[in-house]
């Protein structure tokens, strides 16, 4: 009895691409950042996908069935910036892609590093940051 996938690795020649998923999932033609991200799935796989924005292929299946639960705004931001060129204007390195401004976002402060502790301060300083736009919200203004 043979086990695992059949030689050659890819999916079954009667399988759909993800692109034909992602249309099916999201009732016609879904937005163009998840086109994006499902044809970079047909040609890189889920997990060279994932990779290339910063998640996991299961997330990224999860987004292209239309079936993620958690914030899918901040997955179409990475993609973005990741797949389809979007530039935000960061105080310290200059025009930067949107996902390595979410990545330097999410990254802790590190005292070990005096350019860690400036880009995590430029961070929550910056417009663009979730962390400026949450400051704003709780001081009301």
């Amino acid at each position: 009895m043979r086990r695992g996938p059949e030689s050659g690795g890819g999916r079954n020649a009667d399988e759909r691409s993800f692109a034909e998923k992602a249309r099916d999932a999201h009732a016609g033609e879904p937005p163009d950042w998840i086109v994006a991200l499902a044809e970079l799935a047909d040609r890189d796989g889920l997990k060279g996908a994932g990779l290339a924005i910063g998640y996991s292929g299961g997330l990224v299946s999860q987004v292209l069935a239309n079936k993620y639960p958690g914030d899918l705004g901040k997955v179409e931001q990475k993609t973005r910036g990741a797949l389809m060129g979007a530039t935000v204007a960061c105080p310290e390195l200059e025009v930067i892609d949107r996902k390595t401004c979410l990545d330097w976002q999410d990254k802790p402060r590190a005292a070990t590093s005096a350019f860690r502790v400036r880009m995590y301060h430029a961070c929550r300083r910056c417009p663009v940051s979730k962390h400026f736009q949450d400051k704003e919200a709780s001081h009301g203004g």
